[in-house]
C-alpha cells in the first residue's frame, strides 16, 4: 500500500452516512495524516454513501462539517436501488441524480490532478 501512496496525487475516501461509517473513514484520514500523506488528505475527496434510504439529513450535515475541515471535497451519493443492492453497477441504470453525483466526483477527481507538462 505504502507503493501505491506514494505516487498517488489524490484519494476518494467513501463513507456511509452513518456516524459509524463516518469515524471509520476519518479514522483512514487519521492515518494517512500520522503516516506522512497529509497532503493527500487536503486533497481528498470524502464520497458520501447515502446507500440506505431514510439517511438522517441532519447528522449527514454534521459529518459533512466534520470532513470539509480535513479534506478539498465531498460529495453526497444520492440512494439509489442500484448502489444499494451492492453488485455490478450500471451507468446508464442509475437515476439522474445519481449519475449527476458520479460525474461531479469524477470531476473533483481529475481537477486535483496535477497539471502535466509537455503532454
Amino acid at each position: 500500500m505504502r507503493a501505491t501512496l506514494q505516487r498517488a496525487d489524490s484519494v476518494v475516501i467513501v463513507s456511509g452516512g452513518s456516524v459509524d461509517e463516518a469515524r471509520l473513514a476519518s479514522e483512514t484520514l487519521t492515518w494517512l495524516e500520522a503516516n506522512g500523506y497529509g497532503d493527500l488528505v487536503r486533497n481528498a475527496i470524502v464520497a458520501l454513501n447515502t446507500a440506505t434510504q431514510g439517511t438522517n439529513l441532519v447528522k449527514l450535515e454534521e459529518i459533512e462539517a466534520h470532513f470539509k475541515s480535513r479534506v478539498r471535497e465531498i460529495v453526497r451519493i444520492p440512494y439509489d436501488p442500484q448502489l444499494a443492492a451492492g453488485s455490478v453497477i450500471n451507468y446508464k441504470d442509475l437515476k439522474p441524480l445519481t449519475k449527476a453525483s458520479a460525474l461531479e466526483l469524477a470531476a473533483l477527481v481529475t481537477d486535483g490532478l496535477p497539471a502535466r507538462q509537455g503532454g
